[in-house]
């Protein structure tokens, strides 16, 4: 604990992955900045196609890594068109994304993930609505039966 070293991350290439997509590489990858940027990680660099080469950072720098907000309350913000939506319209269409994407077999989305897919459905469903005095209205009735549907 007291010495810093070198490690060697092996990912793989990916090549085996569902369409030749890598999924672990790309993960690491954001870990590394994140562990970077909390002082665990002094510096890393592409080894191969296949791996990381990692100075880990001295345990001190940990007391001088920036202090985070990790215990204060998350507050997300809708994307931009959801906004002005009602907390339960938002909570529906939050639901036929999470439906959605549960279907297509995409496994535990991260909130940028669910937010996009809200977007597409809000885009979809929303150019499909009659031109009435409370389009909200009409587009919880959209989203439930959309749910009903993806129950069957």
């Amino acid at each position: 604990m007291a010495q810093a070293g070198d490690v060697l991350v092996i990912t793989g290439r990916g090549k085996s992955s569902e369409g030749g997509v890598p999924v672990v590489r790309p993960a690491v990858e954001k870990l590394l900045f994140s562990l970077r940027r909390r002082g665990v990680v002094a510096e890393w660099r592409e080894h191969n196609e296949g791996s990381f080469a990692v100075s880990l950072a001295p345990v001190t720098a940990l007391f001088d890594a920036p202090k985070r907000m990790r215990d204060a309350p998350r507050v997300r913000s809708l994307p931009g068109s959801l906004a002005g939506l009602s907390a339960s319209t938002v909570e529906l269409l939050r639901a036929v994304a999470l439906r959605s994407l549960d279907g297509l077999g995409v496994p535990a989305p991260g909130d940028a993930f669910i937010d996009d897919e809200m977007l597409a459905t809000f885009s979809k469903i929303s150019g499909g609505l009659p031109p009435e005095s409370d389009r909200e209205h009409a587009l919880r009735a959209a989203l439930r039966h959309a749910l009903m549907e993806m129950e069957e």
